[in-house]
């Protein structure tokens, strides 16, 4: 083996940078990587110094530890900042070898170099990315404490979910509403906060979790009132609205609760004084006026006329006191929410012309005409007749105080897109444009000779605006200064009559029920239409030969005994009409005893007794539809609820319309039977210790094999819409326990398992 040449082959095709230099750092000889490396041929390279590549950043003590450790050990290995040819700078990994003759004189050196520039790179690279790192943590660290700060400096119970319903973020206000600390909070669902509310608060509205189109978290933003039932109430306000990332997708959901107990109470007392001014004010007054008034009209006898003047002037303003009342009365309910508004239909002609006949005697006072302008036709409007005339006259009272005498006032009556506009029109000073808006706010007047001559109270059109608003619509004036004004406002108008829709359904399988006693066609039509079943009914032989002709009938449910055409006369004219004898008919009579083989003979399907066995008339029914169930397992219906005499009765009755039953005292035992066995129904109850209702639902609804479990829900809370959308599977009712349950839970559960 020739071992030098082995030794060539390496140096010259080696992937590291070879230099061979004389014992004065002369370059003797390179291989080609080193070429590459630094960029110079080797003809460049060979006869120069090997500081041909230095590029003055390396640091002069790597130099001088390179000399000390080649002249003490004969070698050295470090790194070097090095130039390319191309002036680029190169990092270079470097081991130097110091090469002696046998008297121990230096000869030579040999440097063997790697570029390393790329792993520099990456170093500085992950150290700046380590920095930033570093960076944000802290500045996360900092926003995060910050954060926590202002969330327990706030007077609000503030509580965080992630997208899989998780509370990530709760204060100490959370916790003291809960009775928990906040830590205890954090990694709770809002399913079992919601369940914790119900249970120690009493308060059902609180944490409700509506799943957003997705299934993800709700996306709607939702505020309510939620009481508690605790032995010192207290009532929350509660704002939920989605949380969302820069990019606009919801990534939680934040719920705010704000403590308004003090506030609503206030709010009651309020209210109580509005009622007591009204009784206390508005009594007295009423005494005074008529008092007044019948002095004036003689009923103590003549009076001077000196006096007479005395007691009109004190009649008078008796009557502005008692108008200044009212519409104090009217601002506060208006602010407090509790104007009661009762929409109903209303003629447009018949609304303006008693407010016209009302303001006529002013009118007249002040050389006023009133005119009208209503055209026949119109459309009635949805108003409360006693707030439109409160409108109509305030508006008119305005204009005839601040029209000139002699002038006239138009009242204007047009149909727009789903609204009549009504428009009282004056000719008086007008309003500067700047005051249009400002004028339908409280005790504002407008600052002209006619404002301070008139008076007022400046309520008027606040009040008029909030009645308005009231309805659905809108208020606004035009003006023009010195030429009078245009008070306008819009009321919606009725909305027509809703399509009646036939009475059959020509998809569904259709029953005609024949009975003369109408109660019983009722009772047998509720019974079917519960089942999923179109029904029609008749009362006489002669109606349901009338209705089999002309419509399409599956099936007949009839009487024997009916006056004049009796149930077999009707039997058999149905058979020998090519379009009603393929009609399967089930009779239902009290007097079929021994006849039922001679009725069956004359094509009837099936004879059913009176009184009726509900369970066995549909039964029937279903039979000749072509869905018996005759052999086929009865429906299985779990039943769960804690209390076990509700779990017996509720059990006793379905076993008696034929289900098959089973129980389960709460969530959990439950949870575990439905995964035994599925259930075709299930009957629960909220209120239950280990698992209950609400959480079990959740996690039916995480199984695509039981989230369509037709579900009746049965308890004694009243549910609010949100709780009653967080108590979904398939088909969904719920029921209040009460004394109707005997009733309700067979016709709810039938109607339920139609539905699958």
């Amino acid at each position: 083996m020739d071992v030098t040449k082995i030794l060539q082959e390496v140096y010259w095709h080696s992937l590291d940078g070879i230099v061979i230099a004389d014992k004065d750092t002369y370059i003797i000889d390179v291989n080609p990587a080193y070429e590459l490396i630094t960029g110079y041929s080797r003809s460049e390279l060979i006869g120069r110094k090997t500081n041909i590549v230095r590029s003055g950043l390396t640091p002069p003590e790597v130099y001088r530890e390179m000399w000390s450790q080649l002249r003490t050990r004969g070698r050295w290995v470090g790194e070097f900042i090095n130039r390319h040819k191309n002036g680029n700078l190169w990092y270079s990994f470097v081991s130097i070898t110091r090469i002696v003759d046998e008297g121990g004189s230096v000869v030579a050196y040999v440097g063997i170099a790697r570029d390393i520039s790329a792993r520099k790179q990456m170093e500085q690279q992950l150290r700046q990315n380590l920095k930033e790192i570093q960076s944000a943590r802290e500045l996360a660290d900092a926003q995060a404490t910050r954060l926590r700060a202002l969330l327990d400096s706030v007077g609000e119970a503030i509580i965080m979910f992630d997208t899989q319903g998780i509370c990530v973020v709760a204060n100490h206000q959370a916790g003291d509403m809960l009775g928990l600390a906040a830590e205890e909070i954090v990694g709770r669902s809002v399913h079992e906060l919601h369940s914790l509310t119900l249970r120690s608060l009493g308060a059902s509205g609180a944490f409700l979790w509506n799943p957003g189109p997705d299934g993800g978290p709700p996306i709607e933003l939702e505020t309510t009132v939620i009481e508690t039932r605790e032995e010192r109430p207290r009532v929350f306000h509660e704002f939920a609205a989605p949380v969302q990332d820069d990019a606009g997708r919801v990534i939680g959901r934040i719920y705010v609760y704000r403590d308004i107990t003090k506030e609503t109470e206030l709010d009651r007392m309020k209210t109580e004084f509005i009622a007591t001014v009204s009784h206390e004010l508005r009594t007295p007054m009423t005494s005074i006026k008529g008092s007044l008034g019948l002095v004036l009209g003689g009923a103590a006898g003549d009076i001077p006329a000196e006096a007479r003047d005395l007691l009109t002037i004190a009649r008078n303003n008796t009557d502005r006191l008692i108008r200044l009342i009212n519409d104090i009365l009217d601002i506060s309910r208006l602010e407090a929410g509790k104007m009661e508004i009762r929409p109903a239909p209303v003629r447009v002609d018949e609304a303006v012309r008693r407010a016209v006949q009302e303001m006529a005697g002013f009118a007249r006072q002040r050389a006023i005409e009133l005119k009208t302008d209503v055209p026949e036709g119109l459309p009635r409007v949805m108003a409360d007749s006693d707030r439109l005339q409160q409108v109509l006259d305030n508006l008119l009272s305005n204009a005839v105080k601040f029209s000139p005498k002699g002038s006239e006032v138009l009242v204007r009556a047009r149909a727009e897109e789903g609204v009549v506009r009504f428009d009282v029109i004056d000719h008086g000073p007008g309003i500067p444009p700047e005051q249009t808006t400002a004028i339908f706010d409280r005790f504002y007047q407008v600052d002209n000779a006619a404002s301070r001559k008139t008076g007022g109270t400046g309520l008027g059109l606040a009040i008029c605006r909030g009645i308005v608003e009231e309805h659905g619509g809108r208020i606004w004036v035009e003006s023009t200064v010195g030429k009078g004004s245009t008070f306008s406002f819009t009321l919606p108008v009725e909305p027509p009559e809703p399509e009646i829709p036939l009475p059959l359904n020509v998809n569904a399988r259709t029953v005609l029920v024949v009975d003369d006693d109408p109660d019983i066609v009722r009772l047998i039509m509720l019974s079917l239409e519960q089942e999923g079943i179109q029904a029609v009914g008749a009362t006489s032989g002669a109606q349901a030969l009338e209705i089999a002709r002309s419509r399409h009938i599956d099936a007949i449910t009839l009487d024997l005994m009916m006056p004049g055409e009796d149930g077999v006369s009707v039997i058999h004219r149905l058979k020998e009409d090519p379009a009603t004898r393929d009609i399967p008919v089930v009779v239902v009579s009290a007097y079929t005893g021994g006849k039922e083989r001679e009725l069956k003979a004359t094509g009837v399907a099936d004879v059913v007794a009176k009184p009726i066995d509900e369970a066995r008339l549909l039964s029937s029914i279903r039979g000749v539809l072509g869905d018996r169930r005759d052999g086929s397992p009865q429906p299985s219906i779990l039943v769960v609820d804690d209390d076990p005499d509700v779990r017996r009765i509720v059990s006793v009755i379905l076993e008696r319309s034929g289900y098959s039953v089973r129980t389960a005292h709460d969530g959990q035992e439950a949870f575990r039977m439905i995964m035994a066995e599925r259930p075709d129904l299930l009957i629960l109850d909220l209120m239950m210790p280990n698992l209950d209702g609400f959480q079990l639902v959740r996690l039916l609804r995480q199984r695509r094999w039981t989230q369509q479990i037709p579900l009746l829900v049965l308890t004694a809370l009243d549910l609010t819409e949100g709780e009653k959308t967080l108590l979904q599977l398939g088909p969904t009712s719920h029921l209040t326990k009460g004394p109707q349950i005997q009733e309700e839970v067979v016709a709810r559960v039938r109607a339920l398992l139609a539905k699958r």
